[in-house]
């Protein structure tokens, strides 16, 4: 990378040796200049030009110091956080001019990229960052037909533009697209923040999420789907036994398919599972149920156990999810996707078998109550228990 190189220097625009002439501060990079008036003014008797300073006004010459400095300063700090850099950059920044040069896709990958560095930023987290900027680059090019946005540019109106891009062309769904506006928000607090920008634009904008009913098996679907047999198709049986190591444990696909079995330990009589959550990368032990510690010895002798020593058999969620279309229908009942099984796991298994919600908070690693409740609709057999319950006290009143 190129460095910066500063030169003081009188602005003479004619050849007369008494006029005072003001004094320029001349940057150079990268083969390109700009010149920042200092706000003083001299005649060349007075100036030293080999020195780049004046002969007898100590004062002065110590602003000039300072002034170049400053200047150097910047450049470093642009440096130092991967941003755009131009002679024309550090005379603005320096000026209280606008940072109108730095472009938010440009800025929007060099958060990526710093994220990318850190340790305890998950690479989901990153891939979902990556996605934001893929849709930013889709959103500006349909909307504005342009291929970078200054950061200095972004408002309520294009905040608001970009939302309906996410819900009406992109079709996600509201909660879906607020994720997207988060990331985005985290990127322009952080402009903010650097002084890179002089506004919050989210400041206006509010988000509203909506409410969903998290899709779960009931215990009747459930039964069915434990009942089927399939000892006659091993693919199918294996995708089967995955599912239900996450109805029974309540964690996701990624983390159960990098558990090795070292993840597993007994404490007196029970056995947990330790990991660290891909999601969020909080580490957790959880005990698990006798059904699962038993899908866990089935595969005691495969080959994913003997060379990768992984709990589960390999598979892609593509794989696992095209597999459940034909399992639930083989079964009969409605179709399912993997990420059920955890919703299973938290609503029919726990809930429904009177789990406070604090402990269920726990073993679906949420740091949070509030992200659990999303769980805590209830269901009618919970109802009905209840309802049970009370005509039993009745009856025998």
């Amino acid at each position: 990378m190129p460095n910066l190189s500063t030169k003081f220097y009188l602005y003479k625009d004619d050849k007369s040796k008494s006029a005072s002439y003001p004094i320029y501060l001349r940057l150079i990079y990268s083969r390109n200049k700009a010149e920042i008036y200092t706000g003083y003014s001299y005649t060349p008797k007075e100036w030293d030009e080999r020195k780049q300073m004046t002969k007898n006004q100590t004062s002065i010459n110590r602003e000039l110091v300072s002034l170049k400095n400053q200047a150097y300063d910047t450049f470093a700090e642009l440096k130092r956080n991967n941003l755009p850099i131009s002679a024309k950059i550090i005379k603005n920044l320096l000026t209280g001019k606008a940072k109108a040069e730095i472009g938010l896709l440009y800025y929007f990958d060099t958060h990526i990229l710093e994220i990318s560095q850190k340790a305890e930023i998950q690479a989901l987290s990153l891939e979902k960052y990556k996605q934001s900027l893929k849709s930013l680059k889709t959103f500006l090019e349909a909307k504005y037909k342009v291929s970078e946005y200054r950061l200095s540019q972004i408002n309520y109106s294009f905040i608001n533009a970009y939302d309906v891009f996410l819900k009406s062309t992109q079709q996600l769904h509201r909660n879906t697209a607020n994720k997207y506006h988060t990331r985005l928000k985290t990127i322009l607090r952080k402009a903010y923040a650097e002084g890179i920008t002089t506004h919050q634009p989210y400041a206006t904008f509010k988000l509203k999420s909506q409410k969903t009913n998290r899709e779960f098996l009931t215990q009747s679907e459930l039964d069915k789907l434990i009942a089927l047999d399939l000892s006659t198709n091993e693919s199918l049986s294996r995708v089967k036994d995955i599912f239900l190591f996450s109805v029974y444990t309540g964690i996701r696909f990624q983390d159960a398919q990098s558990l090795s079995i070292k993840s597993l330990f007994k404490e007196k009589k029970n056995y947990f599972i330790h990991f660290t959550q891909a999601k969020t990368g909080h580490t957790i032990d959880i005990p698990i149920l006798e059904i699962a510690k038993s899908i866990i010895d089935k595969y005691s002798d495969s080959n994913e156990r003997k060379i990768l020593k992984k709990i589960l058999p390999k598979i892609s969620n593509q794989k696992v999810n095209a597999y459940l279309k034909v399992i639930a229908d083989l079964a009969g009942i409605r179709a399912i996707t993997h990420h059920i099984a955890r919703h299973t796991f938290a609503t029919t298994i726990c809930l429904n078998n009177e789990m406070p919600i604090e402990e269920l908070s726990k073993l679906l690693g949420h740091t949070s109550i509030k992200t659990t409740q999303i769980y805590g609709r209830i269901t009618q057999e919970r109802l009905a228990r209840s309802i049970n319950k009370i005509n039993n006290t009745l009856s025998h009143e």
